[in-house]
């Protein structure tokens, strides 16, 4: 789910949402799974699935606090003169061969509208892909719009090279298929990207069952490493989980009829 290039009027050189796929907000730190698999019958691919592995959904990051430090902040907007007759938006402008928050012209374009350039769109938004989107930090979700995740790294051009400017843009998810990538284009993969169960074609990595994450199409990233995706419904289905995988459990970070192959129930 790409976004266009845009210019800052004068020398800087512009942005772009570069989406990737991220560590689940549940489960980066150590594994919370601790299931213990009941004695099911065995069918194809190992055990039938257990279809409430729970593990609740965990309060959103403070994105606010995650925020690179400097003059403002990217999702607060403080720091930042709030005067109609003149605003200015905290958005990342060039410094010491990085980027950093810097207070600058804004205009009054609102979510979704159409913009060319920066200084188009209202505080706390930045125009990216011909459209004003919202900026936010550490994959907190509750900062973005119905329908939006914040799940998109925002790259900042400077000169040819593009610089991470420690924000995020919050972006729309969509209907896409875990297990079949359908329908994103070439490239990218349909990866889980929050602790939600939101789904959005992001780029796709490599790492496959225990393996570092970014992960192949069909995995998702918990812990650091790569689980196999499979089917959660009764008595399981294409694709399983492999014996040496673990069995597959849907959490409520995953989903509905998607699961998880957990080596650590078995």
């Amino acid at each position: 789910m790409g976004s266009g290039m845009v210019r800052l009027r004068g020398s800087f050189a512009g942005v772009v949402g570069a989406v990737a796929a991220l560590c689940l907000s549940s489960a980066c730190g150590p594994a919370q799974d601790s299931l213990a698999a009941s004695a099911d019958a065995s069918i194809e691919g190992g055990r039938a699935p257990i279809l409430d592995g729970g593990g609740g959904i965990p309060d959103a990051p403070n994105g606010t606090s995650l925020c690179p430090q400097g003059a403002c902040n990217y999702q607060s907007q403080e720091g930042c003169a709030i005067d109609a007759s003149a605003p200015t938006a905290c958005q990342p402008y060039p410094h010491d061969d990085g980027v950093a928050p810097t207070c600058g012209p804004a205009g009054a374009g609102s979510l979704g509208q159409s913009c060319a350039s920066w200084v188009d769109c209202a505080p706390g938004l930045l125009c990216a892909g011909g459209k004003c989107r919202r900026m936010c930090c550490g994959g907190d979700y509750t900062a973005c719009p119905a329908g939006e995740h914040c799940f998109s790294p925002l790259l900042v051009l400077v000169g040819d090279a593009a610089v991470s400017s420690g924000a995020m843009l919050c972006m729309p998810s969509a209907n896409c298929d875990v297990f079949t990538g359908k329908p994103c284009p070439a490239g990218q993969a349909c990866h889980i990207v929050d602790a939600t169960g939101a789904v959005a074609c992001v780029p796709e990595g490599s790492g496959q069952s225990g393996e570092p994450c970014p992960c192949s199409a069909g995995f998702t990233c918990v812990g650091e490493q790569c689980r196999r995706l499979c089917l959660a419904v009764e008595q399981g289905g294409d694709p399983w989980c492999a014996p040496e995988e673990g069995t597959c459990v849907h959490y409520d970070r995953d989903p509905p009829g998607v699961g998880e192959c957990d080596p650590n129930v078995r």
